[in-house]
């Protein structure tokens, strides 16, 4: 911890605030500023060595910096690790001058090589600016020219000292020059360092494009971005989503699983095998958590040429992590990357608007919910409900376990993301001494479907078919098959399991697969489903063989989720999407939910 004393810590940026103030120029005010770190630091050797580095990164010359047909060498005011400083001394007439200056600076430190990892900062020493590239600067970073370099304000990055607030300047300061203290987990911390405007985005963003272009051509890819395609296009109403939305929907995913293994270890360094353990999701069960992970379809990213070419990408959202810490987590802090990135360019098209966490804590208050209650959120977007459902049972019942607390909360989402977002969430909610507790593992009950629609044919249980579609192939199952969940997500893993092992040899016949069925789910399933369970079977094992598999038993448990859930719950509770019936683009989706208005 920092020796020097709060008050003390006041005094020197009280003092500091009116020196600064009465300075006549932009050398006096670095010279007040220098002056300002060596008192509040003086007793922390880690902090008066970036100190010292930071004055001899006065005018620092940075090269590279392309202007027309030449280049030029630029010198910042300070620069020193990765951050650049451009004192002004009046921000409020010379800040446009600040911002070119940076974004030159920005351009040569990056055309000389490397990842971008820059801290931008104009200052005149009251009024403080972080600036960040657009995110469309490094969508074409490799042909844009200096004249097209957008820099944008950070969000929540801008600090103006007054005479009140010289406590949170020390802790600004701290954050951005020096960042050796652990940083508490919040909704705008999280964003700031992980959202849109950061660099370990950005980073990741870049290595995943490339080495996307290089892999979209393989049947496993091809099928992943098809469907996440198809389920987005039920809800956006577009119908060739670009594929940098995949792109950043996929990071997104990665992020939230190296989130969640931080959150249960608090572990200070991944090794490569625990690195690709989390990628692939394995890592998971030996931490006492069931199915934080699916191979869905973000799951491109774990295979074997995926993880060696996108290491550095997941290292440094890793080394970024290690940064916070995640004790008493008191809101939802996913929340802010989702909604930054979730459809950076189709923003509200799939009428999400976020709730608050206030306002979802004070219509949680209001409900009745006891240890054994159920409650479901069916459109739960990043989990901010579930989560405050979870607070207030583990606020009121002191002894609820982490599997009371699982199998009580249940959220349903029709955008493919949300899913492993909302999972994450619930993960922080329960927390992991709950979880390491835990006698038998923990389940998370989020699932990817529509809960709006029954599937096809599922109206009538009374020995009526249905058809069920696995990668464009249909096959006519009996609708008994849904009668019992339990059964049908066990066909599901032994069929899934049975065409791996006959992959490119002889399918086993129905009674082969019956066999296997009965073992792990010893209640035999009645003999007119027999045909029909085998059929599942049959239509994995090919899509395995022709290279189009990856994600089918992920989506064939997910989608019947809202049958086998119904009249189960004593509480919903959630946000629901807002859009209008002429806003859904899909004729057949649009027919299907005039139906229901009408039948309601």
């Amino acid at each position: 911890m920092l020796q020097t004393s709060i008050m003390n810590k006041e005094t020197h940026i009280q003092n500091y605030f009116k020196t600064v103030k009465a300075a006549s120029n932009e050398l006096s005010k670095k010279e007040a500023f220098k002056d300002l770190l060596n008192r509040i630091y003086a007793n922390e050797e880690s902090y008066t060595k970036l100190i010292d580095r930071m004055t001899l990164g006065s005018e620092k010359a940075i090269f590279n910096i392309p202007k027309g047909d030449k280049n030029k060498t630029g010198r910042a005011d300070t620069k020193y690790n990765q951050v650049i400083i451009e004192f002004e001394k009046d921000l409020r007439k010379t800040g446009e001058h600040a911002k070119e200056q940076l974004a030159e600076y920005f351009f040569g430190t990056y055309k000389s090589g490397g990842d971008y990892n820059l801290t931008l900062i104009a200052t005149d020493c009251i009024t403080w600016k972080i600036f960040v590239p657009s995110f469309e600067t490094f969508e074409n970073i490799s042909s844009i020219k200096l004249r097209e370099v957008k820099l944008e304000e950070l969000k929540g990055g801008t600090f103006v000292l007054s005479e009140n607030n010289g406590n949170d300047f020390f802790y600004f300061i701290d954050r951005y020059l020096f960042r050796t203290e652990a940083q508490k987990a919040t909704l705008e911390y999280i964003e700031q360092d992980f959202g849109l405007q950061s660099a370990v985005f950005i980073n990741s963003f870049k290595q995943l494009k490339e080495h996307f272009n290089d892999v979209k051509k393989y049947g496993e890819v091809q099928v992943s971005f098809e469907q996440w395609r198809k389920f987005l296009f039920i809800a956006y109403g577009i119908e060739e989503l670009p594929e940098n939305i995949f792109l950043v929907h996929t990071y997104l995913s990665v992020f939230a699983k190296m989130l969640a293994y931080t959150v249960l270890t608090d572990d200070d360094f991944i090794d490569d095998q625990e690195l690709e353990q989390i990628i692939n999701g394995s890592i998971f069960e030996t931490l006492n958590v069931k199915n934080l992970t699916d191979n869905d379809f973000f799951h491109w990213v774990k295979s074997e040429r995926s993880f060696r070419e996108l290491k550095s990408a997941f290292r440094q959202i890793a080394l970024e992590l290690s940064n916070y810490s995640f004790k008493n987590v008191d809101e939802d802090v996913l929340k802010g990357v989702y909604q930054n990135l979730i459809d950076i360019d189709t923003r509200h098209a799939l009428g999400e608007y976020y709730t608050p966490d206030w306002l979802c804590e004070m219509v949680v208050r209001e409900m009745p919910i006891k240890t054994d209650s159920k409650t479901l959120d069916p459109s739960c977007g990043s989990g901010s409900f579930l989560r405050t459902v979870i607070d207030k049972l583990k606020n009121e019942n002191k002894t609820i376990t982490a599997n009371e607390l699982a199998n009580n909360v249940y959220g349903i989402d029709i955008h493919p993301l949300s899913v492993q977002i909302a999972k994450t969430t619930l993960l922080v909610a329960i927390g992991k001494d709950l979880i390491r507790k835990s006698k038998k593992p923990v389940s998370l009950n989020v699932f990817l479907s529509n809960t709006i629609l029954i599937p096809d044919g599922v109206k009538n249980l009374f020995g009526g078919d249905f058809t069920l579609t696995i990668d464009r192939e249909k096959y006519k199952l009996n609708t008994q098959v849904l009668e019992d969940d339990k059964l049908f997500d066990e066909a599901l893993n032994v069929a899934d399991a049975l065409a791996e092992l006959t992959l490119g040899k002889k399918a086993v016949d129905q009674t082969t697969f019956i066999n296997n069925l009965k073992k792990s789910y010893p209640y035999a399933p009645i003999p007119v489903l027999n045909d029909s369970l085998y059929k599942i079977y049959l239509g994995l094992k090919r899509t395995k063989e022709s290279g189009r598999d990856s994600i089918w038993k992920f989506i064939l448990q997910n989608m019947y989720k809202p049958y086998f859930l119904k009249e189960r719950f004593d509480f919903i509770v959630g946000n629901p999407p807002w859009f209008t019936w002429s806003s859904v683009k899909k004729e057949d989706y649009q027919d299907e939910l005039k139906t229901l208005a009408e039948s309601y």
